[in-house]
């Protein structure tokens, strides 16, 4: 969503500030008169130059190294102006020609002549600025991109400008030139850069999102074949405050569909969801990457899991019984050594009680509690139920695959994810991710993070990034609720 917007202002300012050096000229035309080849060359020329030098500013501050970012800034103004340049020709003598035609025509369809002519003018405009930046990284795929989304914003823009043209001659408005040239232009870049932005994000696989110190949050797209992450000024995703990375230091990599990350012999290692990788090892979505200080979530479309969004919600007031081999699900007695309960058949009815004389009965201080966490267990024995430590902080389990469970916090960080290998593992629940959440200690409280996971961590019913445990919290994960207490 940065990227559309960002695209999007960078654009609209690029056509407003080639308004301005134009509109006090003689060479910006009027609603239909002929414009000569000087002109079209002028306003093609930079109108293209300024938008494109815009949009390669906007890029160059996605934190690309310095060597991208001035490619992606030359590029943009090159190709900007050459497709300006290009498409504003094109455009406007198959314009001219729809004119002439529109003339003899009735006046809904010499309307609808002169819309198609001026907004493919501008559609080939936008669709050769929307190269420039997949030409400056050499990537077919956003090459592509930019040219669908540059067609298609540079065809809304120029429609305005006709509409507006055309009620001015019907007489609906009366608009100054100069205004509808503004408006037009402003449109116009501002769809462009609004529809590479939008094309770009719905088309991209794979990306980076930085968890950890400086630019936390920011977004990095996978679109090159290899992608370099290092303290290299000549790395692809360059990381300069983290002294602890070497700086080529890790390479992500693309075949077919499928991402692989491989460590480059740096000095400190990569680990990818706590684990130190040696070989190049296949990315799925969800996973931690972690070189020096510095943690990355990799994200993709292709191994994203899919399923069906959890839209549970708990019912306060309803009890909710644990169902384990030992309880019949029909009668709901407690199984006997043999299997049977008190509905099987052939099994010998339930003996009648007994009355027992009021002094002999047993006081409830004289009866054992039942604990139903051993006689409900849900975990079978290889996995045994973790039991918190007297008065220690913990998540027990109210819903989901993991009712009845209890989990001891750990001192300092406790993770928790689908991986089984975390301090909280939750193989069983298919909608949380590798490395999900985890829960910190930090003074004498304890505090949760999302990792970034795809479905979110919810704390009494609303999402969160970072929240401030409570005793009687409810925390979700996945299909699994949890009661924490302390």
């Amino acid at each position: 969503m940065i990227r559309i917007i960002k695209y999007t202002i960078a654009a609209m300012l690029g056509a407003i500030i080639a308004w301005a050096v134009m509109e006090p000229t003689s060479l910006m035309p009027d609603d239909g008169s002929s414009v000569g080849f000087t002109a079209v060359f002028v306003i093609g020329l930079v109108s293209g130059l300024m938008v494109g030098l815009l949009l390669g500013i906007a890029e160059a501050g996605s934190g690309l190294s310095p060597r991208d970012a001035g490619k992606s800034v030359a590029m943009g103004a090159l190709v900007g102006a050459a497709g300006g340049l290009v498409g504003f020709s094109f455009g406007n003598a198959f314009y001219q020609a729809l004119h002439g035609a529109s003339s003899a025509a009735p006046s809904l369809f010499s309307f609808i002549l002169l819309l198609i002519g001026r907004g493919l003018g501008w559609a080939l405009v936008g669709m050769f600025i929307g190269l420039s930046q997949g030409i400056a990284t050499m990537s077919p795929k956003r090459m592509i991109n930019g040219a669908v989304g540059g067609f298609i914003g540079g065809g809304f823009g120029g429609s305005v400008f006709e509409i507006l043209a055309w009620m001015n001659r019907g007489g609906a408005a009366n608009f100054p030139t100069g205004m509808i040239r503004l408006t037009s232009f402003a449109t116009t870049g501002a769809a462009i850069g609004l529809f590479i932005g939008l094309i770009e994000e719905v088309a991209k696989q794979a990306w980076l999102v930085r968890l950890v110190g400086r630019n936390e949050g920011k977004e990095y797209t996978l679109y090159k074949e290899s992608t370099v992450i290092g303290r290299s000024e000549f790395a692809d995703i360059p990381v300069f405050t983290d002294a602890d990375i070497s700086e080529r230091h890790v390479a992500i990599s693309v075949a077919g569909k499928r991402y692989f990350v491989e460590d480059l012999n740096s000095a400190q290692g990569t680990t990818v969801d706590g684990r130190q990788i040696t070989t190049k090892e296949p990315l799925h979505d969800g996973d931690i990457i972690i070189m020096g200080k510095t943690r990355f979530l990799f994200r993709d479309k292709a191994s994203a899991p899919k399923y069906v969004q959890n839209n549970y919600e708990p019912q306060a007031s309803s009890v909710q019984i644990p169902t384990s081999q030992h309880i019949c699900p029909f009668c709901g007695a407690i199984k006997d050594a043999a299997g049977n309960c008190d509905c099987s058949v052939g099994a010998a009815p339930p003996a009648a009680p007994t009355a027992m004389p009021v002094s002999q009965q047993p006081t409830i201080q004289q009866q054992a509690p039942i604990n139903f966490g051993e006689l409900y267990s849900h975990s079978d024995a290889t996995q045994p139920m973790p039991s918190p430590s007297a008065g220690g902080a913990r998540l027990s389990a109210v819903s989901g695959p993991y009712a009845g469970k209890t989990f001891a916090l750990k001192p300092g960080t406790t993770e928790l994810g689908r991986d089984a290998s975390k301090d909280i593992g939750l193989p069983d629940d298919k909608t949380v991710s590798r490395s999900h959440a985890r829960v910190v200690q930090e003074g004498a409280g304890y505090v949760l993070y999302d990792n970034g996971s795809t479905n979110g961590t919810m704390v009494n019913g609303a999402k969160i990034t970072r929240h401030e445990l409570k005793t009687g919290d409810t925390v979700q994960v996945g299909n699994t609720q949890f009661r924490f207490d302390i």
